[in-house]
This record gives structure tokens, sequence and C-alpha cells, in this order.
């Protein structure tokens, strides 16, 4: 099909979010990264555990072009060996530095691995042996080899004030749910700094496990939002600073999703977005909802109105300034 005509066919979708990649295992927890020749997108699929790290790239956001796996989980007795999966991207002096969460073997605590690529296509773990960089402190977490799979999940990282800061999800010692933060200034050696939130957990047979999943953070106008999947849908906190937020706000039925910004518009010219995966928009993220089949990405706008993110059509963003429609 001619891109323009795939183009419109994706725009003309009756729905905010358009579905604009769906590959056949699925997409799941997902990072898009603005590189220097294109998008990048790195994910998980639906068939759990992941034991790679999928890529494809777009020009436009809008269609994606597949390519082979960027990182492969390591032999028996690694840290990732079971699984490779959520994770962080940045740049930093030149590289690009993905931070992922691990899993050596089925029952084990997850850790944070490092990858390092100097051009967002080819990867290396980092160390070589692909050993975790950071676990969190166990006197606050409990955190031990045997802990089960929910400590030390979904790394996300922001450059702030001349370090790095990254906030994971993790239960503490009384099984509560937790979003905690560490810092580097390398983001190899971090220092643990523990809950930043702290909520009871909460269990429900339709709906699943609670927890925070895949939480995000973005500056914007000298505040700081702290996006996060939890219990019943996607959620957003404020905060004057990226270690304290105030009450969260439910967004909507968002799975998985990851905000990111068009850097390329300039500072007058801020283009959001927001993503959302695995299950048809709408849905609520409840166990019974997610079943085959399985979907992919979905990219919507997001707009501002002071300082409250709301989800738009996504032509509204991508193509919908005055100036480009002759205004």
């Amino acid at each position: 099909m001619p891109s323009n005509d795939r183009r419109k066919e994706i725009l003309d979708q009756p729905c905010a979010f358009k579905l604009v990649y769906s590959p056949g295992k699925g997409v799941n927890a997902h990072v898009i990264v603005q590189g220097p020749d294109a998008w990048h997108l790195f994910h998980g699929t639906c068939c759990l555990p992941d034991r790679a790290k999928y890529h494809a790239t777009s020009k436009d956001l809008l269609t994606w072009t597949v390519h082979e796996p960027i990182l492969t989980s390591g032999a028996p007795g690694s840290s990732d060996h079971n699984q490779l999966g959520d994770c962080t991207v940045i740049e930093h002096e030149g590289r690009w530095f993905m931070l992922y969460q691990a899993q050596p073997r089925q029952g084990a605590a997850r850790r944070i691995c490092l990858a390092v690529s100097e051009d967002l296509w080819e990867w290396r773990k980092v160390p070589d042996d692909g050993a975790a960089v950071f676990t969190p402190d166990p006197e606050w977490s409990g955190w031990c080899e045997d802990a089960g799979p929910r400590y030390c999940t979904s790394p996300t990282v922001l450059r702030h004030d001349g370090r790095f800061i990254l906030h994971y999800c993790c239960f503490n010692r009384k099984g509560d749910d937790c979003i905690a933060a560490a810092t580097s200034t390398d983001l190899v050696h971090w220092e643990d700094h523990g809950p930043i939130i702290t909520v009871p957990n909460i269990h429900d047979d339709l709906v699943g496990p609670g927890g925070f999943e895949v939480p995000r953070v973005v500056e914007r106008d000298g505040r700081f939002y702290l996006f996060v999947l939890a219990f019943w849908g996607w959620q957003y906190a404020i905060g004057e600073d990226p270690f304290h937020f105030g009450p969260f706000r439910v967004m909507g039925p968002y799975h998985a999703s990851t905000i990111f910004q068009d850097n390329r518009k300039g500072e007058d010219d801020q283009r959001w977005y927001i993503s959302h995966s695995q299950i048809n928009v709408g849905k609520a993220g409840l166990r019974g909802a997610k079943r085959r089949p399985f979907r992919g990405l979905y990219l919507a706008g997001m707009v501002w109105a002071g300082q409250y993110p709301f989800v738009t059509d996504l032509q509204d963003v991508i193509e919908g300034w005055p100036g480009e429609r002759g205004e």
C-alpha cells in the first residue's frame, strides 16, 4: 500500500489512539526513542517471559519497519536468562544507554541490567557478562535472589541537575507497593534512595494483582509528571521535584503507555505523544480482558491545559498545527 494511503488509513481510524504497528506477538511494555535517523521502538511482546528486545523504526510514527532483535537473553546462570524485560533508554556523552529489568530464572527477583549503543542499532551488554548494575537495598525492600518477580521492575530514567534519576517499582518488606528512586552520575553505579511512593497492595480476582507498573517521569515547565499503570488504569501525579509527588489522577484505561515528545519541533512547538499497547483501547486492564488476539502499538496525541495533560486524536498533534492547516 502506498505510504500516503497507509497514512490516511491510520489517521482515519475512529479513535484518538491509532493502531500503527501490530507484530504477530503483539506489543507490551515498550519505549520510543527519537534518534538522529528515525524513531526507534524497543518493545516486549505479549508472550511472556520475553527473551529478546524487539526493534522497529519509523520516520513518521505511522509506518514502521521491523528489524532483528537488538538483544537476546544470556546463557543459563546469567542475570537475564529467563527474562529480558521492560526498558528505558537515554543518551549520554554521545552514546545510548538502555537499562532493562532482568530475571535469571523463573521465580527469582528481578534486577536492572545495562546495554550500551553508539547508534541505537548495535547494542552490547555492560558488563560483558550481563551482570546486574542495580538491585534495591534489601534493608527496606527485602530484595533477595528468591524474593519473587515483583521486586525491582520497570525502570525509567530521567536526567536532572547533573545526575540521572532511576524510578522503578518494588515491594517493601511488608508487601506494600512502592515506586522507588536511585541516582547515578554515570548510569552504571547507583545509589538507592528507597521508596518515594508507598501504597497498600490490592488484589482482585477479576482485575488481578495490584501494584505499580511501567512508571514514566517527564519534566515540563518546571514540574515533574509521574505517569504509571496502577490497578485500574493509567494515572499521573505532579511534583515540584522528581522525588515528591501529589495525589494520583486517573488518565484512562491505557496499558503500558509511554510519554514522549518530538524534540525536533522546537520549544514553541511542543508536540507530545502517548502510547497504548496489548489490548483494544478502552478495555480496562482486567485479567479477563487480556486474551487473544493481542494488539500492537497505539499512538495518540497529548495536549496540556495549564499543568494538566489530556489525550487528543493523534492527527491533531501529528499534522494538526494551525500553520499546517493553512490557518
